[in-house]
This record gives C-alpha cells, sequence and structure tokens, in this order.
C-alpha cells in the first residue's frame, strides 16, 4: 500500500465557527460552567473510549470464525450496536454541558484510555480477550465518572452514567463466559498443529 501524505483533519474555508475545541460554553442545564468543564472532560475520555471499544467489537465481528462463529459473531454485533448507543448518548451529553465530543481520530485517541488492536487478524479468543480488557478499562472509568458526576452536582449525568455501566457490565460477563467455552480456539492449539 502506499502512504498517504497531508492533513488528516480539514478546516472549512467558508462558515463561521461557532465554538474552539477544548472550551466549554454556557449550558442550558445549569450545571455550573467549571463544573461542567471537569464533568466534560471526563465524559470525554468515556466518549474516546466506547469509540475504540466499537471499534474493536465491531471487527472482531467481521472476522469471526471458528465453531461458534455464528453465536459469537451475533452477540459481537449487539454489543457493538450498544456501545455505539453508548458513544453517541456520551457526545450528546457533553454538548448539552456545553463541550464539543473529541471527533476525529487525533482527538479520540489522545483521550482513549481504551486501546485498539492492531491491524492483523487474531484467532477469536485473543481478540475476545482483548474485548474484555477493552470493557474493563471503560466500565472503570465509567464507574469514576458517575461519583465525578455526582460531586459537580450533575444527577443527570450520574444517571445517565449507571444505566450505561450496567449494559457494559452485562456485555463484559457476557465475553467472560464465551471465553470460559472450550470451543474457543487457543494459541496453543494453534502453535501444535
Amino acid at each position: 500500500m502506499t502512504d498517504r501524505q497531508g492533513r488528516l483533519v480539514r478546516e472549512p474555508e467558508t462558515g463561521e465557527r461557532r465554538q474552539e475545541w477544548g472550551t466549554v460554553a454556557e449550558n442550558a442545564l445549569r450545571i455550573d460552567p467549571a463544573d461542567a468543564a471537569v464533568i466534560v472532560d471526563a465524559l470525554s475520555v468515556d466518549h474516546a473510549g466506547s469509540f475504540n471499544l466499537f471499534y474493536l467489537l465491531r471487527k472482531h465481528y467481521w472476522t469471526a470464525e471458528g465453531a461458534e462463529h455464528e453465536e459469537i459473531a451475533d452477540f459481537l454485533e449487539e454489543a457493538y450496536e450498544r456501545v455505539r448507543e453508548v458513544n453517541d448518548d456520551l457526545a450528546i451529553r457533553i454538548v448539552e454541558l456545553g463541550g464539543i465530543p473529541p471527533n476525529t481520530p487525533p482527538t479520540i485517541q489522545e483521550r482513549a484510555e481504551v486501546h485498539l488492536e492492531a491491524e492483523d487478524l487474531y484467532d477469536l479468543r485473543a481478540s475476545l480477550e482483548g474485548d474484555l480488557e477493552g470493557y474493563g478499562t471503560l466500565i472503570a472509568s465509567v464507574r469514576e465518572h458517575v461519583a465525578l458526576a455526582d460531586e459537580r452536582g450533575d444527577p443527570g449525568t450520574a444517571k445517565q452514567l449507571r444505566d450505561h455501566l450496567e449494559a457494559l457490565e452485562a456485555d463484559a460477563h457476557d465475553v467472560e463466559q464465551l471465553l470460559e467455552d472450550d470451543t474457543l480456539v487457543r494459541a496453543e492449539v494453534l502453535e501444535e498443529r
């Protein structure tokens, strides 16, 4: 493949910029602007992490193979759709709080605590182990931010995060159960071939 050069992000040549990236404007939720800025920063981490988890799950949905690939692919498709909903809800909440969600690859990757997998193709067990690690990272972050939202006087964000936490934990538990299944191909089995 050829290496593309040039700018990844373009700036429109016309139009008026309504808000500068990294700023937090007044919000209709009546959250103190200083508190809103702290919450926006926290939600940006969760938003970026859920974005990366979405891509991990989707990649593994595309590439699932093996004896149980249909069942696992069905789960992964439902899981990545739920994570996409979390991602969208977090972005909308960031805007409601007066911020701008991370929305370009550089800003997302700067904030994401959930790491993407290399472009290569890995066995299903290794892929699911990476998914479980991504869930664990995102869940820990969201739990921390529930408390932060409560401390900063934003019960609406705290409730939204609690609701998302339930779905994320349920899906993480399902991944754990899939990994307990001995029929998934283990790396040691492949090495013996």
